[in-house]
């Protein structure tokens, strides 16, 4: 017998849930490295490992969304002569999000990481968990082809300095087809803050007093870091020992030899409880 064709579109289902979800406004994202997804079971704890995790494994949170804008991702139809109007394909769909104030650090990385393509979740004030489903029990992200930021970055007459993340889906169809959530059992925004780039610093030619600073602005993080690093034996490479001086606000390294102290990786400080910072 020849091979048969069957008609795979022509499914079409009506009934809608027993119990529709009343979809509230989304708060932030969680973008993933390109063909992963985040564990079936996911806690609150485990998100915060991944939060700290190599690269190839972390995820990185956005946070702060305070206005949604769809762009695309719509039904293109077109006729041939006098015929019908037919579906031609879908447009091209970006989903983009409105934060609440310009963070020049958050434009400046997504930047630089513009050709990138990622996998991408998001989630809501009621903490759903949206994606994709694959024919598996784990919830996938949907493909981004690119994450890219626009900013107004000063003030106008009429408003505050503010930036926009931009999600560009891969597939717009797959977007709509395949959608999925769950329920989280937790609020992910707090597991979800990224990590602050940041220097040690040297305060002066001679002796071995650092500042631990955050690479763009210059803030000073030593207060709020320099105790817990003391305490730690783990969280500096290149250094043996250290002290926190809480009236300087410095850190005094011993350090070994000619070694150039620097944190650790974040996977190692999130052990001494040193969260949510990486040395670049």
């Amino acid at each position: 017998m020849r091979p048969i064709r069957s008609c795979d579109d022509s499914h079409l289902n009506t009934g809608l849930s027993k119990c529709p979800v009343d979809f509230a406004r989304m708060k932030g994202a969680i973008i993933v490295p390109y063909g992963t997804k985040l564990p079936a079971k996911l806690t609150i704890e485990e998100l915060t490992r991944l939060a700290h995790a190599d690269e190839h494994e972390r995820i990185y949170g956005i946070k702060g969304f305070c206005e949604y804008a769809p762009e695309g991702g719509e039904a293109q139809t077109g006729a041939v002569g006098y015929g019908g109007l037919q579906v031609t394909g879908y447009s091209d769909r970006a989903d983009t999000f409105t934060l609440d104030k310009n963070y020049p650090e958050l434009h400046a990385s997504l930047t630089k990481c513009s050709g990138m393509a990622w996998g991408a979740y998001f989630f809501d004030e009621k903490n759903y968990l949206y994606g994709l489903k694959d024919d598996t029990d784990v919830l996938a992200p949907f493909p981004m082809s690119t994450i890219h930021s626009n900013a107004t970055p000063y003030s106008t007459s009429s408003a505050k300095s503010t930036m926009t993340v931009k999600f560009c889906h891969e597939d717009a169809r797959a977007a709509i087809e395949r959608a999925d959530y769950v329920k989280l059992d937790f609020n992910p925004q707090r597991a979800t803050l990224g990590l602050t780039a940041v220097k040690l610093v040297k305060t002066g030619d001679t002796g071995n007093d650092f500042k631990l600073l955050e690479s763009i602005g210059g803030y000073d993080l030593t207060p709020t870091f320099g105790a817990l690093i003391a305490d730690s034996a783990t969280a500096i490479a290149g250094a043996t020992a250290a002290t926190y001086d809480a009236e300087k606000k410095t850190l005094t390294l011993t350090v070994s030899g000619s070694a150039v102290p620097k944190l650790k990786a974040p996977k190692t400080l999130l052990e001494a409880g040193i969260e949510g910072i990486e040395e670049v």
